[in-house]
């Protein structure tokens, strides 16, 4: 199984692919050493012929220089570390043989092979590959010349030749080869070990995105077999960040641990596993056919699902996706990346496998521009202030209902005089600085000016004003004027006013008015962030609220469900149309579809750009989301009526025994027995409950904030959706969204059903604990 990079030793698979990469390192210095020593050896040749004469003819010495050269050509060539080394020990032998038979002949010839027999054997230990090569290609040397050796007759000189060679000679090969081999050794072990680092996530030890993207690719390449299929599993830990938040990085990184020994234990080998980042994993494994991989997913789905974290089980969702013809790594992991999502907004902890037609990337943070943009024929208007140039660009925003282009906010964008571009907030001083506004009147003559060159007529303009600006007596005529002048109507301008302090609300409300008489529409950003909040909306009244990116991510504290459906329902209430800023990924811009929002812009639909984007793309984008939604929300509301099948089941047995005339008390109890009921009540025609309330296996428990409401007897409950619809559908069993209930402080579905007893309206109910992250939750109302 491929998990990891990191050596645990010098394993012989690992030593041997330390000896093929030395050799390819060391093909070229060997290569030009072996050739150098032929060209030493024919000068060798020359001084012999120079000094004493040829005895011998002269092709013997030719034809080992021939040899060497030949051997020296095969050194590029060598397929193996063996036929390396071969061709090693057959040049050094041939070049012994040479040597013997130049000195063949001369007076005192032990003088005239030292040179070659003490330093060919030092120069040579460096290049050796092996201790192996090493060793018998010195003896090697050393026994072609030991018949000419033996054959001379000894001196006392030459018992002191053969002295230094045995003591200096030897001795000094073999430090320089194993000192040189031991280098490299050291050198490819720091080398392995950081590209290990690289290619390894540090704390689970599982190969990182561009090392598993590298593998997987190799596995890709490989030849299949008949009926093989190649399989890319993604899973995600459902809630991690909830696990981080509230228990601490030490106990997510626990969880991270033991899912990675899940893996590790459940995938079979051959499977790549890869940690590619925060709580996303990704194994590629071969099966005999796609029911095995879906099998495995499932498989690791319910090992997961057996961890535990402080509030419950840690679970997580999974995507699969099989190979097609021709498609990359990236290609597979987007579409297993799909089915993940698919797998989490269904309600998570459950097994997703891929469409069968073609989806958008996912993960991507942004459309490409380079490939989706317009050309437009219009020149640039562009300004100057001061020291730099001011250039429009258009960020696009987008109706997610209609799915198509309605507006384009103008930003700023300044460079310097050597083209560098500057951040916004440079360019405008604080508020008060007088400056601002006369940038302010500027901007917007630019803006205008490029609007009426550039953008479509049916979509709207929208208008950063700052505060300050805003609010000063006859703005509104002025700036009516430059859009007049530019040929603009002011229906299609909205003006956004910047989120700021220092400036009364009254005086905004007031300016809005005014500004509302000329034609303009108003819009407040960066709602939910620094000093916006609802009674500046209440009071400005505006068209449209931007809402800052951060309220997207913005969750309940207990369910870990999401706050925007209810933060727009708010302002749908209020008569105010809703834009959500920073939509950067496609759950982000999933959640904004789901949560009824009617604008959206983000670097996932368009960064700002000089140029108009096309919105081909986006709109396969929302549609995706819509698609999404739809499969989520089927799966989720059978979810949730699956777990409500056995309450409701209960619910019909207590009401069929109240109707005729059953104790209270006996009638209700069972349902109390159920592992989500908190209480069970029997409710009159006012809404007050009747007889005893029994408290269920999740019952309220101590809540200090809620003491003083200990005791609900005496409230009247028939203003609540569990009441009124119960009462609404006599006979039958209904239950409603989850809410805040006012006895536990915690979310909760009521059950109800109502019938009659003594010609009297009675509800009979159940308030069940719905805040376990396990259980369902509906597509709100």
């Amino acid at each position: 199984m491929l998990t990891s990079l990191l050596p645990p030793t010098i394993t012989p698979a690992l030593r041997l692919c330390f000896h093929r990469r030395s050799m390819e390192q060391q093909r070229p210095l060997s290569t030009v050493t072996m050739a150098f020593t032929v060209v030493a050896f024919l000068i060798f040749v020359m001084a012999r012929s120079h000094v004493t004469g040829m005895d011998l003819p002269l092709w013997p010495r030719l034809l080992c220089a021939l040899a060497m050269l030949l051997l020296v050509a095969a050194i590029p060539k060598a397929p193996s570390t063996f036929i390396f080394g071969l061709i090693g020990v057959l040049y050094i032998v041939v070049l012994q043989i040479g040597v013997v038979i130049n000195v063949e002949g001369v007076e005192k010839p032990l003088f005239w092979m030292l040179p070659a027999g003490m330093v060919i054997p030092i120069c040579a230990a460096p290049l050796w590959l092996t201790p192996r090569h090493f060793i018998l290609g010195t003896i090697a040397f050393y026994l072609a010349g030991l018949p000419f050796v033996l054959s001379v007759p000894f001196t006392h000189d030459d018992y002191v030749l053969c002295a230094m060679w045995v003591a200096i000679g030897i001795p000094t090969a073999t430090t320089f080869h194993f000192g040189f081999y031991w280098f490299r050794l050291s050198h490819f072990m720091l080398e392995e070990k950081l590209l290990a680092l690289a290619g390894t996530d540090p704390l689970t030890k599982l190969l990182n995105r561009r090392a598993f993207l590298e593998q997987a690719e190799r596995v890709l390449g490989e030849t299949q077999a008949e009926g093989e299929v190649v399989s890319a599993i993604f899973l995600d830990i459902d809630r991690f960040k909830s696990l981080n938040d509230q228990y601490g990085h030490a106990r997510g990184d626990d969880a991270l641990m033991e899912v990675t020994q899940v893996l590790n234990d459940a995938v079979p080998p051959g499977g790549v596993i890869g940690r590619l980042g925060g709580e996303e994993f990704a194994v590629l494994i071969k099966t005999p056919g796609p029911q095995r991989a879906a099998e495995l997913a499932d498989t690791l789905r319910i090992l997961v699902a057996a961890i535990l974290r402080p509030d419950g089980f840690l679970t997580a969702s999974f995507g699969l996706a099989h190979r097609r013809s021709n498609e990359s790594a990236i290609e597979l992991l987007d579409r297993a990346d799909e089915a993940l999502l698919r797998a989490k907004h269904a309600g998570r902890n459950r097994v997703f496998v891929e469409q069968a037609r073609r989806v958008e990337r996912v993960r991507a943070t942004a459309i490409d521009e380079e490939s989706d943009t317009r050309v437009d024929e219009e020149p640039v208007v562009a300004t100057r202030w001061g020291a730099f140039d001011l250039f429009t660009h258009y960020q696009p925003v987008y109706s997610l209902s209609h799915q198509k282009q309605v507006g384009f906010e103008a930003l700023l964008r300044g460079f310097d005089r050597h083209g560098t571009p500057l951040q916004p907030d440079s360019l405008f001083a604080p508020q008060s600085n007088p400056g601002v506004t006369e940038l302010d009147s500027l901007t917007h003559h630019l803006h205008l000016a490029n609007a009426r060159k550039r953008l479509p007529l049916d979509t709207w303009l929208f208008l950063n004003v700052a505060p300050s600006t805003f609010i000063q007596a006859g703005y509104e005529q002025t700036l009516a004027a430059i859009v007049s002048e530019a040929g603009l109507d002011p229906g299609g301008v909205v003006l956004e006013i910047l989120e700021s302090e220092g400036v009364d609300v009254e005086e905004l409300a007031l300016a809005a008015w005014r500004y509302r008489g000329c034609g303009f529409l108003i819009a407040v950003d960066d709602f939910g962030a620094g000093h916006s909040n609802l009674d500046r909306l209440l009071r400005i009244q505006p068209d449209f609220v931007k809402l800052d990116g951060e309220l997207i991510r913005a969750k309940s504290r207990a369910s870990d469900q999401p706050l925007l459906p209810t933060i727009v329902s708010l302002l749908h209430r209020a008569d105010m149309l809703v834009v959500v800023e920073g939509i950067e990924t496609t759950e982000e811009l999933i959640l904004a579809v789901e949560s009824n929002v009617d604008f959206a812009q983000g670097f996932l639909l368009g960064r700002p750009s000089a140029t108009l984007p096309s919105a081909a793309a986006v709109m396969r984008r929302i549609d995706h989301a819509f698609d999404v939604i739809a499969e989520g929300r089927t799966v989720r509301t059978a979810r949730f009526e699956a777990q409500l099948a056995p309450y409701l089941a209960m619910l019909t047995s207590a009401a069929t025994a109240l109707s005729n005339g059953a104790n209270i008390e006996e009638a209700i109890a069972p349902m109390a027995k159920l592992e989500l009921c908190k209480r069970c009540f029997v409710l009159d025609e006012t809404g007050r409950i009747v007889g005893p309330e029994i408290i269920g296996r999740a019952g309220p428990g101590a809540d200090f904030r809620l003491g003083p409401l200990a005791g609900p007897q005496s409230g009247r409950w028939d203003h609540r959706p569990y009441y009124w619809k119960a009462v609404a559908s006599m006979g039958m069993a209904v239950f409603c969204q989850p809410y805040l209930s006012l006895t536990s402080g915690r979310a909760s579905v009521g059950v109800t059903m109502a019938f009659t007893r003594d010609d009297k309206v009675m509800v009979v109910g159940s308030e069940l604990d719905w805040t376990s992250p396990h259980l369902a939750w509906p597509t709100a109302e």
